[in-house]
């Protein structure tokens, strides 16, 4: 992987300054054009083809076209075959060339060919423009800043906190951040720089000085669905994971999984081990017992001979990234598995360059059980009144005797009727801490409400999620962290023609009597063990809620509440929240957390 920026006007030191806040995307080479009025930046992690020959930015023949490129092209050999039947001349064996000349070719055509995971520019002399796409799940992330007659884009938010732009907080980025713990797709947390949203490409005319389009150039679909039986299903689904995880094994780097004991990842390297003759495994675990699952991932180990790497890790060690990780996660990110994931990529770099993990095996195979909970939600919410009274009443005197967090949330349900995608937020949201709290604020989101379009509640849910937490969260979370460490991390279950075909599996083979997944498990039976298919599942997650109560109480406090630089939340209500937290009788660790990641991303870029 790699980092890219440019902008439209020629700044050799402005571009030599931005590009070095992208050096742990790409410390091994690095490239510019500044000239034609424009400057372009690029730093290079060596993956393919490691000679001289791969330096970026790559032009084409007549130096017409140049593109600056993060990611990988999966099939660029056959686009390459393509395009030299077609008279174009190469000059190294590097992915990145057959963007030149494939865009050369076929213009913005050459998007519906690529099979990977990018973001990237090209500049185009003979039109004065600049081309930026971005990969169809967002896998690879593009921001830009368009604004009197500027135009900035770059790999992360911090090329564009030290441009000279103005920096203001985007309250309705904010608002969100504080429900989802991420920012939204399109927006970012300061007014007036976007993310380019998965599967769009966008087109700055350096003439006039505007975007001229942004469109989408593919979609996920859910309607037409696969009329076949369970046998035909399992051997498509076993044919196509592994042409895909086949696919991404292209590297000419050491590469090896990330490997928690769960269903994805261990997928992932039991279908690795068919091709990786000596395969490293990657997993820790937390000093607190209930948070350690490294046995599961002992046993996959054991089963496919893989080197396993675990690192065991503790509340300093958490403290101590915690300061690190307002610099990588430059937005405000507040998903708490950020935390296992820079310490799992801390330890698989030191063994590899290239990680594969089972991301996107949730969202497309029906992994969540709030999935199939929309439908109870749906029922609840639609009840007569008296039905729902009925209800709402037993749900609280179920919390006001056994204080049991759980039945207060579900009140949400018991009120005024609402649209699905209320309904599926709150059921996804986890900063409720009960009765009607947010419902108002949730309906401001309403452009969700589009993802809602199916007969089908579960295809509805896994929809939603593949355009917004997803990419938003996951893939955010993911890139980040390895690109901190310089890792290149690869996800295979969300190759596009892949979850073209797992999108059209109808949603009872994938949740079948509350058992989540059916059909990818049935499918693995027999390769994975059945005590790693039908383990209870768990999320990547570690002991916050305990480290917030013990080791880590103090300096969480001290963060959140001796920080006044802003007045977005009101402290005395959550000192009543701390107090609660303290008890042990509720668990606001998610929403705590929330605000000590903005606080520290807060101090880091904007003071």
């Amino acid at each position: 992987m790699c980092g890219i920026v440019g902008f439209n006007w020629q700044d050799n030191h402005q571009i030599q300054l931005l590009a070095s806040m992208l050096n742990h995307r790409g410390p091994e080479q690095d490239g510019f054009h500044v000239a034609d009025g424009v400057s372009i930046a690029h730093k290079r992690l060596r993956i393919i083809d490691l000679s001289e020959q791969g330096r970026q930015p790559i032009y084409n023949e007549d130096k017409t076209i140049c593109v600056t490129f993060n990611g990988e092209i999966f099939n660029f050999e056959e686009i390459k075959h393509e395009l030299e039947k077609s008279g174009h001349i190469f000059k190294s064996h590097s992915d990145t060339e057959v963007l030149v000349h494939g865009y050369e070719q076929w213009g913005a055509g050459l998007l519906e060919k690529l099979n990977g995971q990018f973001a990237f520019c090209i500049f185009d002399k003979k039109k004065n423009q600049f081309f930026l796409a971005r990969d169809r799940f967002g896998i690879k992330p593009l921001y830009y800043y368009n604004k009197d007659g500027k135009f900035i884009f770059g790999s992360e938010l911090k090329v564009l906190l030290k441009s000279d732009i103005k920096k203001t907080i985007d309250k309705n980025a904010l608002e969100y951040y504080l429900f989802f713990c991420n920012t939204p797709s399109e927006q970012s947390i300061l007014e007036n720089v976007k993310k380019l949203l998965p599967a769009h490409y966008l087109i700055y005319d350096l003439n006039k000085k505007q975007i001229s389009k942004n469109e989408q150039y593919w979609s996920i679909s859910f309607a037409e669905q696969l009329d076949c039986g369970e046998e035909e299903l399992k051997r498509q689904i076993l044919e196509r994971i592994e042409k895909s995880v086949q696919m991404q094994l292209i590297s000419d780097v050491p590469l090896g999984a990330f490997l928690s004991g769960g269903v994805d990842s261990s997928i992932i390297v039991s279908i690795m081990r068919k091709y990786v003759k000596e395969l490293n495994t990657f997993s820790i675990r937390f000093d607190r017992p209930e948070y350690n699952e490294s046995h599961y991932a002992k046993i996959v180990s054991d089963k496919f001979n893989t080197i396993h790497h675990e690192i065991e890790f503790n509340a300093l060690n958490v403290k101590n990234l915690m300061e690190e990780l307002p610099y990588y996660y430059d937005e405000p990110f507040g998903d708490p598995s950020m935390v296992p994931t820079s310490l799992v990529c801390q330890v698989a770099r030191q063994h590899v360059t290239v990680s594969l993990s089972g991301t996107g095996g949730d969202e497309l195979f029906g992994g969540y059980p709030r999935y199939y909970r929309l439908d109870l939600a749906k029922r609840l919410n639609h009840l007569p009144s008296i039905g729902k009274s009925i209800l709402r009443n037993a749900a609280l005197v179920a919390h006001k005797f056994f204080k049991i967090e759980g039945f207060h949330r579900w009140l949400n349900f018991f009120g005024q009727s609402q649209p699905d995608y209320i309904l599926y937020l709150q059921l996804f949201n986890s900063m409720f801490p009960g009765k009607n709290q947010g419902i108002e604020k949730l309906a401001r989101f309403d452009y969700y409400e589009k993802h809602f379009k199916y007969s089908d509640n579960a295809s509805n849910a896994m929809n939603c999620d593949l355009y917004e937490y997803l990419p938003n969260d996951l893939l955010v979370k993911e890139d980040r962290a390895s690109m901190a460490v310089t890792l290149e991390a690869r996800v295979p279950l969300i190759d596009h023609e892949l979850a073209e075909f797992a999108a059209r599996i109808p949603s009872h083979y994938k949740i079948k009597n509350k058992e989540t997944k059916y059909i990818l498990k049935k499918a693995f039976e027999g390769i994975l063990p059945n005590e790693i298919l039908y383990r209870p599942k768990r999320g990547f997650g570690m002991p916050l809620r305990e480290y917030m109560r013990d080791e880590l109480k103090d300096y969480c406090h001290g963060i959140i509440f001796d920080f006044n630089q802003y007045d977005y939340y009101n402290k005395n209500e959550l000192e009543q929240l701390w107090q609660k937290h303290q008890t042990g009788r509720s668990d606001y660790s998610r929403l705590f957390w929330n605000i000590l990641m903005f606080n520290m991303w807060f101090n880091k870029w904007m003071t």
